[in-house]
């Protein structure tokens, strides 16, 4: 017992220096590939501009994977639309679902987006994720602007939020229904209309019909509209069913949700590829949580949308840009319950506890503007022992631009 404890701490005690010539490396390496990006009058700018400009132009698809609900987000993202734009920008994909999307997309012009959503979410609280922040309105309605006319799109790929079901089947009492189906409808807004104040009162959306409807009075409405709806009232209804299996699945914790949902994610996004089919290569941005966005496996050990890019962009014979945009420390909203306005939070990559690992990139952070790592160069190098953390974001994005302070986002 004593020769192997003995054994072990020799082998710490070797193993001790090596550590931190590694740390050592990295810190090294990162400070070697960093420069400094700065935005002005809506462009990238700074030393860094060169560099993400060049990789921009020459990518298809460009894929921004960021913390959520920031204000400077969304200023970064403007501004890679504004760089894609002279070589063509035909669409964005956001994680967003396809009927809240496909809802501000037909006002981007207009300038009406952003008001038409705060009427919606008003009528149907958490109808929409994410849009319904302003600075994330502004962002598509830019984005839009800022393409060749007639050319750009605006792809939801999520699956509905949470309080969408009302929404969803009052579209769906629109549409050409046999007196069954109608009435089949009609039942199940009641229904949806009972939950959403049940939900109001308690503040949680486990209440919600999109959560806590009956898997069997779904499956039977679903034959009820297959026999006396149209196809618009399918589609909806299909839509509010997948939604409803995702959010059920991930309530009751199945190891499966995850899957789930970016299998949802990849056919969606190839579905509106294949509708679009045109002459010359697509040229696509693309903005999701960071955790969806990874070449490879991501964090919760799925293979998510980023990789279904990468390798799309590979057969393709095109390129695909990985970008993540994370805030040092700030401020950022996070959901406050059903109707409730979202809460604020304060964080510390640091000192967080899923972030921890990049306290490094941190502490190299540039002492003005924001810090863009070009990540590329810390590859394939054999002074390099890349903890887990660090190997996937090295290998899983080609940038990592670090904003040294976010503040929340604007809710519509």
């Amino acid at each position: 017992m004593g020769i192997r404890w003995l054994f072990a701490g020799w082998l710490i005690a070797l193993g001790s220096p090596a550590l931190a010539d590694n740390a050592a490396n990295l810190s090294s390496a990162l400070q070697s590939a960093r420069l400094e990006l700065t935005l002005q009058h809506g462009a990238l700018a700074g030393p860094a501009a060169g560099e993400l400009q060049t990789a921009i132009a020459s990518s298809s698809y460009v894929l921004i994977g960021e913390d959520h609900m920031s204000r400077e987000i969304p200023q970064f993202t403007a501004a890679v639309c504004a760089a894609m734009a002279p070589d063509g920008l035909d669409g964005m994909a956001i994680e967003t679902a396809p009927q809240a999307t496909a809802f501000i997309a037909a006002h981007l012009v207009d300038g009406s987006a952003a008001d038409r959503l705060a009427a919606l979410i008003t009528k149907y609280p958490d109808s929409v994720a994410f849009l319904n922040m302003r600075n994330e309105a502004h962002l598509v309605t830019q984005c839009a602007r800022g393409a060749p006319p007639g050319s750009f799109h605006l792809w939801g790929l999520d699956q509905e939020f949470l309080g969408a079901a009302g929404w969803l089947l009052e579209m769906i009492s629109q549409q050409k229904l046999s007196p069954e189906a109608a009435s089949t409808v009609s039942r199940l807004r009641a229904e949806e209309a009972r939950d959403a104040d049940d939900a109001r009162r308690t503040g949680s959306p486990l209440a919600l019909f999109l959560v806590a409807a009956n898997d069997n009075e779904l499956s039977q409405a679903a034959l009820v509209l297959r026999r006396g709806g149209d196809a618009t009232a399918n589609r909806l209804f299909s839509e509010l069913v997948a939604s409803h299996d995702l959010y059920a699945a991930h309530a009751g914790h199945r190891a499966d949700s995850n899957r789930a949902r970016g299998l949802l994610l990849k056919q969606t996004l190839l579905a509106d590829l294949q509708q679009r089919a045109a002459s010359k290569p697509p040229r696509v941005l693309i903005k999701f949580g960071e955790s969806h966005l990874y070449k490879g496996f991501n964090d919760l050990h799925q293979r998510d949308l980023g990789n279904f890019v990468a390798e799309l962009a590979d057969g393709q014979g095109l390129q695909a840009l990985h970008i993540a945009v994370l805030g040092a420390d700030g401020s950022r909203l996070r959901y406050g319950g059903y109707a409730r306005p979202p809460l604020v939070d304060h964080f510390s990559l640091a000192t967080d506890k899923d972030y921890a690992w990049i306290k490094p990139a941190v502490d190299a952070l540039l002492p003005s503007g924001w810090t863009v790592f070009d990540l590329r160069k810390l590859r394939l190098r054999n002074d390099l022992a890349l903890d887990v953390a660090w190997e996937r974001m090295v290998y899983g994005y080609d940038f990592l631009v670090l904003i040294p302070h976010l503040t929340p986002a604007d809710p519509l």
